[in-house]
């Protein structure tokens, strides 16, 4: 009966693609037990989020293209759209997919539940909570330590077979060790330091990993952020780019070649304009990212109203991209901004303790890095500190900032050893005095 009924759903959204919207919040791709009736029905969830149209042919060209046989996808759609007939009972369709989902996943548990009467008692617990959470539609999320220590311990000592992210600065990798699900990354500067550049440059290198990049900018236009891509992609300068008329030596092959290699990134997903963290969660539910980058958090939009209360409000979009870390089980990098603090020190290094309307942001973070202008007369020359980091060390890299190529360098002499090695007091000499 579940693959009939099944059928039945991808056969309504194929006769009428908008009745998506009455069963979106019912049902997941996980819940279909046929693979390719999920696959059809997470494409349709793609569009809905994007807010793009899609048919049976578009999503037969995306299968056909991953893998799956044209003939079976074209004999599973016609099968869908005859068994149909009208989208007009889809949500009971939906609920019943649902409903014998939830009854597999419950068998499952009743067969794999060992009872003994040593720990009957802590059995008889952990099962109520697996049958409540399945109840609500939730993941449950407690379990004993010895069966964490069974999940995990095969997995280190070894070559990763799912490698974590990294943001392409080699001494900053090895002190991070990548970032893994559920990370908050804060990267915070002074208006003007480069915060941006670094975002987009480290976003380029992880698309250039394979990782599927969601990339929210806040505060430009697409064009400008065209602009920056390609001033990295090509070498040629950001001003070069805007103001000249005609191209000079090798220019036009250059150009060229960097926008033939800016198309390859289609897993560069850009939205810009303002956003609350709930549209964001609703627009990458179905995406599929490998990270999120934010740029930057203090353009972020709350989803209530704090009546003028901006430490709150910041405080709550703070803890709501954690929890939607979390639940995509995905880093999210968000960049934010300095206060003035730091200007008044002869060293200029900041610390997170001045991170505007820091407070949660500080405390929700898993890394923290801060950067700064090492010098009032070159500002080439930046400062790049891990001050805060969950799960590792802490440190300090020299880095040198090309801001018409929009790209940073790392610099010899930096120290990515422990917080202890280092000082951050007016009085002392920085590792960046010269």
């Amino acid at each position: 009966m579940s693959y009939a009924i099944e059928q039945n759903v991808i056969g309504a959204l194929a006769i009428e693609g908008d009745c998506i919207e009455k069963i979106y919040n019912i049902l997941t791709p996980e819940m279909f037990s046929s693979e390719v009736l999920g696959r059809i029905y997470y494409e349709y969830l793609q569009a809905y989020d994007k807010g793009e149209e899609t048919s049976s042919a578009i999503i037969t060209e995306k299968l056909v293209n991953d893998g799956f046989p044209l003939e079976m996808i074209s004999s599973e759609f016609k099968d869908c759209i005859m068994g149909a007939v009208t989208s007009a009972g889809v949500e009971r369709y939906a609920e019943i997919v649902r409903k014998e989902h939830k009854a597999k996943m419950l068998t499952n548990i009743l067969n794999t539940t060992q009872v003994n009467s040593d720990n009957v008692e802590e059995q008889i617990s952990n099962l109520i909570s697996a049958a409540e959470a399945l109840k609500d539609g939730t993941s449950g999320t407690s379990k004993t330590l010895t069966e964490i220590v069974r999940e995990n311990k095969d997995k280190y000592f070894k070559e990763d077979e799912q490698p974590r992210i990294n943001l392409g600065f080699p001494k900053l990798d090895e002190m991070l060790c990548g970032l893994e699900g559920g990370d908050v990354v804060v990267i915070s500067a002074r208006p003007a330091v480069g915060k941006s550049a670094f975002a987009a440059q480290i976003t380029s290198y992880m698309a250039s990993a394979g990782k599927k990049v969601g990339f929210y900018n806040l505060e430009m236009k697409e064009k400008q952020i065209y602009e920056r891509f390609l001033s990295m992609q090509s070498g040629m300068g950001l001003t070069r780019i805007r103001r000249a008329v005609r191209f000079v030596g090798d220019e036009e092959q250059r150009f060229d070649k960097a926008n033939a290699e800016l198309e390859k990134k289609d897993n560069i997903i850009i939205t810009t304009g303002s956003k609350t963290v709930s549209e964001i969660r609703a627009e990458s539910r179905h995406m599929g990212y490998d990270v999120i980058v934010i740029d930057y958090m203090q353009l972020l939009k709350p989803d209530t109203t704090y009546k003028g209360n901006r430490y709150a409000e910041v405080g709550a979009i703070s803890k709501a991209v954690k929890a939607l870390a979390m639940e995509l089980n995905i880093p999210i990098i968000e960049l934010t901004q300095l206060n003035r603090v730091s200007m008044g020190r002869d060293s200029k290094e900041p610390t997170m303790a001045e991170i505007r309307e820091s407070g949660d942001i500080e405390q929700d973070a898993s890394v923290i890095i801060l950067i700064w202008n090492t010098s009032e007369n070159d500002t080439s020359q930046k400062g790049v500190k891990v001050e805060k980091q969950r799960q590792g060390k802490t440190g300090k890299i020299k880095m040198r900032f090309n801001g018409d190529m929009m790209k940073f360098e790392e610099l010899p002499d930096s120290d990515n050893g422990t917080q202890a090695n280092w000082t951050s007091s007016d009085e002392e000499e920085t590792p960046f005095d010269n």
